[in-house]
């Protein structure tokens, strides 16, 4: 009687508990579920890149300056070795090409004429001897362009000169008549007065030789007398190329000199100028 009684209520019960129940669904298998931790650090990461969009990247410089200085400090010092390099002449080393040419185009070349007079020693034993006057002409190269080196572009050429003097002397009987012939060739040092000056004094040291033609006449018969001697050619001068024109590489070279010509036993004294055209 007892047992009737307890399964008429219980099930009534059971049926009204499954009526009244939330229904629950489930989950997305590919979705996990997002605990609240999860879900503030979402919240975070997403500010942050919307932040980094807004705001420039940060190199790693910017970051660190001590280290961006020491960097900067470091390239100046590796420039500054460079241009010492450079200077140096170590720039085919570092795959400097040279400027020189483009910044001074010219070749170097000059051709001069000459004049001035020529103290012949003397064999009456004067002391700067006779007064004659002396021409001629010069060829000069500055060689030094081919040495790759700034200091010794213009500083070092040389010239391939010809000078021509005369005297005639003597009596109504007998008159000697003499012709002198200088060739020398003669490397010279030049020191400019300045960085890239075109004006400079200089010190020549060279050789060749003087052919001396003589002519004896006595009572109107002529007897030739022919001769050449080595000589040692050295002095001093002050030597100039002056510019033109701006758009051309033409230039005005000059020279005064004191040069002495020894033959033998004998030195010439020579007082100069010489005029002419640079290229």
């Amino acid at each position: 009687m007892k047992t009737s009684n307890l399964h008429s209520w219980i099930l009534p019960c059971l049926l009204g508990g499954l009526t009244l129940a939330t229904p629950t669904f489930a989950q997305d298998e590919d979705s996990p579920y997002a605990y609240p931790d999860e879900e503030e650090s979402e919240k975070k990461s997403s500010r942050r890149r919307t932040q980094d969009e807004d705001s420039p990247y940060a190199y790693p410089d910017e970051e660190n300056p001590e280290r961006a200085q020491k960097r900067r400090r470091r390239q100046e010092e590796d420039t500054a070795e460079d241009f010492r390099r450079a200077a140096e002449g170590d720039e085919e080393e570092q795959g400097y090409e040279r400027m020189s040419r483009l910044d001074d185009p010219n070749t170097g070349i000059a051709f001069e004429v000459l004049g001035g007079a020529m103290f012949l020693s003397s064999p009456r034993g004067q002391l700067v001897g006779d007064l004659l006057p002396a021409v001629g002409g010069r060829f000069t190269w500055e060689y030094g362009r081919l040495l790759g080196s700034e200091a010794l572009r213009e500083a070092l050429w040389f010239d391939v000169r010809y000078t021509y003097t005369g005297v005639r002397e003597g009596t109504k009987l007998i008159v000697g008549d003499t012709q002198l012939h200088y060739a020398t060739i003669a490397p010279a040092y030049e020191l400019t007065f300045g960085e890239s000056s075109d004006y400079g004094a200089y010190l020549q040291l060279g050789g060749g030789f003087v052919y001396e033609h003589t002519t004896l006449e006595v009572g109107g018969k002529l007897t030739p007398l022919d001769g050449t001697k080595l000589l040692i050619q050295y002095g001093v001068g002050l030597r100039g190329r002056t510019k033109l024109l701006l758009e051309s590489n033409v230039r005005l070279a000059w020279r005064v000199e004191l040069m002495r010509f020894r033959r033998g036993y004998q030195d010439d004294t020579f007082v100069g100028a010489s005029l002419g055209t640079a290229f």
